[in-house]
């Protein structure tokens, strides 16, 4: 790495959260065939509170507004899911299970189950229940209602559910950096950081080092080249990679953003004390599948100071296909 200002990313607590994000989505897609992970959460929601319009339902699941509002009108057409009146307000639409919905959801859970013991089996057995306690302080749980989930066989407990707990970990990251960073979103400081930490680089490279996909790397560069952040190497050997370095005027502004991207890390970890940070950030390591369990406690265990613990390189995710 040949820019200063740049931190390890995998010490970041927004990256590692995306990462996990990718490891769980691609467990859900393998595991559970019939619905996506979001898919589920709404079901989960629907089963186990009483009364949700789909704002309540999304809100639960910790879904913005309109991926709440497509996953709604996916299961209501799947047969999954029904819309009825709300006796005491007749403008307004409630969610219920249909008949197939209260049939499949526990063999659903069966599969979604699988999914949260894959991405916890990197840990300790002894450790895990600890990183969910963790985890849920990162998620803020303690400013949720998602205690008040009735229980029940057919159904995961939202409280206790890594995919879920990590999403919504990220998307709180997501509205904390909205607030703080300006001029560039979460993915595309990535991007930035990926290119000045190699000097060159393809956009596979970057895809690779920030875990984007191909698509929304393309994207996000395509996007950092029309402001200006970006430029084509265009005497490169092999065109066809597109390969890209940051411009001067982007290099001085991802400097400047140094400070408020670390505090966005910083909020992150806000609940825990340090020595809980240390561990979640290598036990974060584990669940993102960055680490053995050896270099993660290493890393736990370094001599490093509080700071090393926040540095500047925190992507974030879209919330359209991650599991619950």
């Amino acid at each position: 790495m040949n820019e200063p200002g740049l931190v390890d990313r995998l010490s970041s607590p927004g990256h590692l959260l995306r990462r996990a994000q990718q490891v769980h989505t691609e467990a859900w897609s393998r595991i559970v065939a019939e619905v996506t992970g979001p898919q589920y959460a709404v079901l989960v929601t629907v089963a186990g509170w009483e009364g949700l319009d789909q704002k309540r339902a999304g809100e639960l699941a910790s879904l913005d507004k309109s991926t709440a509002a497509a996953i709604v009108t996916r299961l209501v057409s799947g047969g999954w899911l029904e819309r009825v009146r709300d006796p005491g307000d007749r403008r307004r639409r409630l969610l219920e299970l249909t008949a197939k919905g209260r049939r499949e959801l526990p063999s659903l859970t069966i599969g979604a189950r699988r999914v949260q013991d894959e991405l916890l089996s990197p840990l300790p057995e002894q450790e895990r229940d600890d990183f969910l306690d963790v985890l849920g302080r990162v998620a803020r749980l303690d400013e949720s209602d998602i205690g008040e989930q009735r229980i029940e066989e057919r159904a995961l407990v939202m409280a206790r559910t890594p995919g879920y707990l990590i999403r919504r970990a990220q998307q709180l990251h997501t509205a904390y950096w909205n607030a703080q960073v300006r001029d560039v979103t979460g993915p595309q400081y990535a991007v930035l950081a990926a290119v000045l930490a190699a000097g060159v680089a393809t956009q596979a490279e970057i895809g690779s080092w920030a875990s984007l996909d191909s698509s929304s790397t393309r994207e996000i560069v395509g996007r950092l080249i029309d402001k200006g952040w970006l430029e084509p190497v265009e005497n490169a050997k092999d065109r066809r990679s597109r390969p890209v370095r940051v411009t001067a005027p982007a290099t001085t502004a991802v400097r400047l953003l140094r400070e408020p991207v670390r505090d966005v890390q910083r909020h992150v970890l806000g609940p825990l004390a340090p020595g809980d940070q240390d561990r979640f950030i290598a036990w974060m390591r584990l669940v993102a599948s960055v680490d053995t369990p050896t270099a993660a406690l290493k890393a736990a265990t370094s001599t490093a100071g509080p700071s090393d613990a926040t540095p500047d390189i925190a992507p974030q995710a879209s919330l359209t296909n991650n599991p619950s």
